[in-house]
């Protein structure tokens, strides 16, 4: 009898190994086979979910919404009660997308003064300056920082106020602004000055009439250090605790929590390095640049900690980032980069040699989360071929398949993973 060859638990390509010195169960060359269970079984055939045009080629689903753009974006599902998605994108303005429809994310800080003149007697012994400020509101529940103050006026009780110079137009069309909110301030016993909530008007109304006797001053004003997001905010990732982040060249930026619309400046913190993107897992953050990557960490935007990884493992394609959890996984120019909260490792080294690893382009790769699986898109002749990385056992390796296209989304509802060509999209299985 012929000897019989028992094999157990399949396994993929590692193509750094000569193949006469791999393991009994990896494979010189494979294609198609899903190897995720020790076995041979094969991927199913790719299934036509919806054809976009050539330009684009990014692809997000929202709920039951297919939606792509023109080059890079990142789109973050928002920290608010509603259904709003947030989306920055390479080269344009942050949006938001609320009840189906494109608006800007940009709600702009007030710039025009408003002017107080007081109306009564002056009681000299009971005189007090006051100041009066307004700011934009929308019917989103969203609020920008106070406009510049007016000069101050002496008032005293029995007095009322005009406050006029309001702009009778919105600054931003399509951005939902409803109405405007005065406020004036008050000095309390401690001798600190604050602005106090008076009144909300109409968007179109230019002046207002404040009889603090029958509209008393409420609550402090909690908008102060509220800015608008940079209008070229890019690399949209959410955090817990309602965070956002973002990044302008070597900036990084942090929303107000819950409030997507507000970016203090205060919150921002500045690399040595250009940013390259984001990744966000637990309460860390990984900042990934062309120099050291970094990883922040912190509950509240004014609490945020920065550590310098020491390893030098810069990022070269944005688009090769992916969340896998408990960790981000990118591209580097020496291979693969696994960043997380105990720091940054070089995963691919036992699967790529350096020159095998530059033939992969991978300046030009394009990621996806599978499961447990790094999949990616290389180019591969005239187009980009999807491989997989498994490092989920003590060796890993690379699962090719003869799928190709020009960009990756890992779907965590479903569990899929589809594939942009010149046809449409793919689902995985």
């Amino acid at each position: 009898m012929p000897p019989v060859i028992s094999l157990r638990g399949f396994a993929g390509e590692t193509p750094k190994v000569q193949p006469y010195y791999l393991p009994e169960t990896h494979a010189v060359e494979s294609i198609g086979a899903r190897l995720d269970r020790g076995d041979l079984t094969p991927f199913n055939a790719m299934v036509a979910e919806r054809s976009f045009p050539s330009a684009q080629d990014t692809i997000y689903i929202h709920g039951a919404e297919w939606l792509s753009w023109n080059g890079d974006a990142d789109a973050v599902p928002g920290p608010v009660a509603t259904d709003r998605l947030y989306v920055s994108r390479a080269g344009a303005a942050p949006i938001m997308r609320v009840d189906g429809v494109d608006r800007p994310l940009s709600l702009p800080t007030p710039t025009e003064k408003p002017v107080a003149t007081i109306n009564g007697t002056l009681d000299s012994a009971l005189a007090e300056d006051v100041i009066y400020a307004w700011t934009w509101v929308t019917s989103l529940g969203e609020e920008t920082a106070p406009s510049p103050p007016s000069s101050p006026v002496l008032w005293s009780p029995g007095c009322t106020a005009t406050v006029q110079g309001l702009p009778g137009a919105a600054p931003v069309a399509n951005r939902l602004i409803s109405g405007k909110r005065i406020y004036r301030s008050q000095t309390g016993a401690s001798g600190s000055t604050d602005l106090y909530f008076v009144a909300e008007i109409a968007a179109t109304a230019t002046t207002y009439l404040h009889n603090p006797a029958t509209t008393p001053l409420q609550e402090a004003i909690a908008t102060k250090d509220f800015d608008p997001v940079p209008a070229n905010l890019q690399g949209l990732v959410a955090m817990p605790n309602g965070i956002m982040a973002g990044f302008t060249g070597k900036r990084l930026w942090f929303c107000e929590p819950f409030q997507p619309h507000a970016w203090p400046n205060a919150y921002s913190q500045t690399m040595n390095d250009f940013i390259v993107g984001l990744a966000a897992f637990g309460t860390s953050l990984a900042v990934l640049t062309t120099g050291r990557p970094y990883l922040v960490q912190g509950l509240h935007p004014s609490q945020m900690a920065m550590e310098q990884i020491e390893q030098p493992f810069p990022c070269i394609a944005k688009r090769g980032i992916v969340d896998m959890g408990y960790a981000a996984i990118y591209p580097s120019p020496d291979g693969l980069v696994q960043i997380g909260p105990n720091g940054a490792g070089l995963i691919s080294q036992a699967l790529w040699t350096p020159k095998q690893w530059r033939d992969l382009s991978p300046h030009n790769i394009r990621a996806a989360r599978y499961g447990t699986r790094y999949a990616f898109l290389h180019p591969d002749g005239a187009t980009k071929r999807l491989s997989m990385v498994d490092t989920t056992g003590a060796q890993p390796f690379v699962v090719p398949t003869s799928e190709r296209g020009r960009s990756l989304l890992g779907h965590d509802n479903s569990g899929s993973l589809f594939i942009l060509n010149a046809a449409g999209i793919g689902v995985s299985d």
